[in-house]
């Protein structure tokens, strides 16, 4: 496995909307923004985008998207090493993902954009 690049960092929060105040008006990070529904908004603000979402982590966790050319085979490989796997991967509307854990407890997305882009 090899990660082509760090293609977002995603915070998690506990009210979407006050999120999005604070970091598009009080920050002026008026990026454009997308979505993926009420759990899932994405800043873009190249080179790293900056999502927001809610999910089981705790607010206040952040999430590291790596990019990977294959997420089956990474989760794979990962596991063989004796890498906590969180959560299997699933696909999408634009990406396929997994969650696995590295040491310490940070949680890493690993994440592969179905356009191929990275970064």
């Amino acid at each position: 496995m090899k990660v082509r690049a760090i293609d977002f960092v995603e915070l998690r929060v506990e009210d979407m909307d006050r999120a999005l105040r604070f970091y598009r008006d009080t920050l002026g990070m008026d990026f454009p923004l997308s979505g993926g529904g009420a759990d899932w908004k994405e800043l873009a603000s190249p080179p790293v985008a900056l999502a927001i979402g809610r999910g089981p982590e705790p607010p206040g966790s952040i999430v590291l998207g790596l990019a990977v050319d294959d997420v089956d085979a990474a989760v794979e490989e990962l596991r063989a090493k004796g890498v906590p796997i969180l959560k299997e991967p699933w696909e999408a509307d634009v990406c396929y993902r997994a969650i696995v854990q590295a040491p310490d407890g940070n949680v890493l997305m690993l994440h592969h954009r179905k356009d191929g882009t990275a970064g």
